[in-house]
């Protein structure tokens, strides 16, 4: 998006000097159940993990000893290796190559195999397995036994190991393997290790007998495990985000002209985000263009187009933190031509503000489009949490009356759309031009209102749980150079890590990694979080809207994909086979058509079985789509960000859905 490059221009200088230094109801009475939203839980997928080939450079068939292996006389780290000094786990990570190395040395031996891997492929493989080294190992191995399947004839099992080449003066000079030793070097800048991980470390192998050295100063094995044991631990909680401090992505909706722009920009006033003077600066241009009143908004609405047409086009950002959180507010347009920018932004959103006006008919005109338009997109994508300020408070004399009209209706509206009444953190009224409430209570103007204000209702939002565990997915929203504005929808990203976006198989090398709600950076970040990724790796073919994941677990990709479907009211024509729609799914947006209906529900709740002709409006059913080309989906069950949709027809929001499978 555009306005990425407005918010974090003021971040650039320091990026940069890191880097070189019907009207009742729209759904069906069985919606709920059938969205199985109270049951929903998102598990991991399971299965096979793809095997990574293994380049070979041995004219026996053999792994060729490799540069990048550990020298015991000078370690050549760099990035390259994916192993650096630098790196947040790299004590911890030459920890567990000893255990990993005898672990390994075991299997093999059991097997009878006579394989050696790259040292860059060990180290992915335990990140990647979350330094379980039991599983790093297992996985390994899976991997380097199909590539030796693979090899056929080229492969012969009666030649030495590389390990034996070295010992047997094969090759010309001693080459590095995986037993020789390091002992870990200072530098690690972010993560501080106690003393366990002096207790171990890894000593030069005897060419004689390689197999059996000693890997630990401990005065028994099972003091040594204790120590890795604990030292995984404690540089897993290291980087582990702050739980009593935790980043809120919100998105700002409403109807146009409810005030969202102006809220927000008196809030950061009121947080002193931005100056006074700004202000005055923003109030005198507004003035020569007769919109003294836009003094505010012009923080966040800083184009050409949208300060002369008085609206806000593309989403600007900004972030602010409360006692118990960090939060990233998306300042999303209301107006109805823009509303696809609204749908990218609720994407991203852990929860939601809806600005709503109390202005007399504004507020009525408003419920009637915009506002409802709004609150089927964030209850379509899951969008947990919803906070709403009655704002223009000023307008209607601060009236409790006429307050209280507007929480009526808008609880009357929410319990149409099926929003739960916990879902609501609460209903505050505010004045975005007078700044009531906003920061602070205030008892003259509304000595009627017990409730807290605006600023605490974010403080108090209650925050779903995460994917911390899971595969990593990263959403990438916007590109501007070198740098990668992305999502982290679930699992965990380490600087210097590797890691590839489908479906253009761009391969990315993270360099740095900028969190904005800290305005630093950080050497990981989890599921939740907003971040800009800097990398020095090759970005052709890549676009907003691929999905980036790990190298050993990637995410499918295919043109069609099954999908569970609530049309709303808003369907001017009945779904047909070949129907082409507009689908905005996490940051992509592409064009999809109906290849097959394949169910609906009938008014029975009960799903069709013989052939379905159509499909008419406020009907659930389950539609088989075709997009214009390949696209990274995940199935909603194993990741909301990735499997909630929303359905755009001649501009309007005609359907939601849930992805239920890809088909290939």
């Amino acid at each position: 998006m555009n306005r990425h490059k407005k918010f974090y221009s003021t971040l650039g200088d320091k990026l940069h000097d890191d880097y070189y230094d019907d009207d009742d109801d729209y759904y069906d009475e069985g919606e709920e159940d059938d969205y199985g939203e109270e049951e929903l839980q998102y598990v991991v997928r399971t299965g096979d993990i793809p095997a990574k080939p293994v380049k070979t450079s041995s004219t026996a068939g053999f792994t060729a000893p490799q540069e990048e292996l550990l020298n015991n006389e000078e370690l050549p780290l760099g990035e390259e290796q994916g192993w650096c000094s630098e790196d947040v786990d790299y004590p911890l990570i030459t920890m567990l190559l000893a255990e990993f190395r005898k672990k390994w040395e075991s299997c093999v031996t059991a097997q009878e195999l006579k394989v050696e891997p790259k040292l860059c492929d060990i180290v992915e493989a335990i990140r990647d397995h979350n330094y379980d080294v039991d599983e790093a190992v297992t996985f390994t191995l899976r991997r380097v036994t199909v590539k030796s399947l693979d090899a056929g004839t080229q492969k012969s099992t009666n030649m030495p190991s590389p390990l034996q080449c070295s010992a047997n003066a094969c090759a010309p000079a001693p080459t590095p393997t995986l037993a020789t030793a390091v002992e870990p070097k200072p530098g690690g800048r972010t993560l501080k290790l106690g003393k366990g991980g002096k207790n171990t470390e890894i000593l030069p192998a005897n060419k004689s007998n390689m197999v059996k050295e000693t890997i630990t100063k401990s005065a028994s094995g099972a003091r040594n495990t204790r120590n890795i044991s604990e030292l995984k631990k404690n540089a897993v909680q290291e980087i582990m985000p702050d739980p009593n401090k935790r980043d809120c992505t919100f998105v700002i909706a409403g109807h146009v002209d409810a005030g969202k722009s102006t809220t927000l920009g008196h809030l950061l006033l009121l947080l002193g985000k931005v100056s006074q003077s700004e202000i005055e600066k923003n109030e005198k241009n507004a003035r020569q263009l007769n919109s003294g009143s836009f003094k505010y908004a012009w923080v966040l609405d800083q184009s050409e187009e949208e300060r002369r047409r008085g609206v806000t086009i593309d989403a600007g950002s900004c972030c602010f933190e409360t006692e118990h959180r960090r939060i990233n507010i998306l300042d999303a347009p209301g107006h109805k031509d823009y509303v696809l920018n609204m749908i990218s932004s609720a994407t991203q959103a852990d929860a939601a503000l809806l600005v709503v006006t109390a202005a007399t008919s504004e507020f009525e005109v408003g419920l009637a489009n915009g506002t409802k338009e709004h609150l089927f997109i964030l209850k379509t994508l899951s969008v947990g949490r919803l906070i709403v300020a009655v704002n223009k408070m000023d307008t209607v004399d601060y009236s409790k009356e006429r307050y209280d009209y507007v929480v009526r209706e808008l609880k009357f509206l929410l319990k149409q759309i099926r929003y739960k009444e916990e879902a609501v953190v609460g209903f505050c009224p505010v004045s975005g031009m007078q700044g009531t409430n906003i920061l602070h209570v205030n008892r003259e103007a509304t000595p009627w209102y017990e409730g807290p204000s605006l600023v605490q209702l974010f403080d108090q939002c209650p925050l779903e749980s995460r994917l911390l565990d899971a595969p990593l997915r990263l959403s990438l929203q916007d590109m501007q150079g070198s740098r990668l504005f992305c999502k982290v929808e679930s699992g965990r990203l380490l600087k210097a890590s590797k890691f590839v976006f489908l479906p253009s198989d761009v391969q990315v090398h993270v360099k740095t990694i900028l969190k904005p709600t800290l305005d630093e950076f950080v050497s990981a970040a989890f599921a939740g979080d907003l971040v800009v990724i800097d990398t020095d790796s090759s970005l052709v073919g890549l676009s907003p809207g691929c999905v980036g994941c790990s190298l050993i677990d990637p995410i499918q990709c295919s043109t069609d994909f099954e999908a569970r479907v609530q049309t709303f009211a808003t369907l001017q024509s009945s779904i047909l086979p070949g129907t082409t729609f507009t689908m905005v799914v996490h940051a992509l947006t592409v064009p999809v058509k109906v290849v097959a209906l394949v169910s609906k529900m009938n008014r029975q709740g009960t799903w069709s079985t013989g052939m379905v002709k159509c499909i008419p409006k406020v009907t659930q059913a389950i539609i088989v789509f075709r997009s214009a080309y390949k696209i990274a989906l995940e199935p909603a069950e194993v990741c909301r960000a990735l499997g909630r949709f929303v359905l755009q027809q001649d501009g309007n929001t005609v359907a939601g859905g849930l992805v239920e499978k890809m088909m290939f």
